[in-house]
């Protein structure tokens, strides 16, 4: 975020999973996430979304960046931040929040996963 390496400085493992509505991963990384944006109990104001930075993954040396009004959830005036401890040797799961910014196609066949800007 805004340059720096706030989760997974050594790199990690990810899946894209359809059914996950939120992006998990493991509690450390997930608190430095929220703790930088200012959602360290889950919660955030929903007046701060406008000032928050995109947050980046690289995957394979490609930047996909996911931006605040993906990653904070407005239900009704009160917001949450995206992000989630699951604590599952270390993977993270990119679920709805990141998949909703990117066109996602799974191909079996070849057994990879393509992404591309929504536009």
């Amino acid at each position: 975020m805004n340059g720096q390496t706030i989760a997974c400085s050594g790199g990690c493992q990810a899946i894209i999973d359809t059914g996950t509505s939120l992006l998990a991963g493991p509690s450390t990384g997930i608190s430095s996430i929220n703790s930088y944006i200012g959602a360290s109990d889950g919660t955030i104001s929903c007046s701060d979304m406008s000032s928050l930075p995109n947050i980046v993954f690289t995957i394979n040396g490609i930047e996909f960046p996911v931006p605040a009004s993906a990653y904070i959830i407005d239900e009704s005036g009160s917001c949450t931040s995206g992000f989630e401890s699951i604590d599952v040797g270390g993977l993270w799961i990119l679920g709805d929040v990141f998949i909703r910014q990117y066109y996602v196609v799974f191909d079996r066949a070849n057994n990879q996963v393509a992404l591309a800007n929504v536009a």
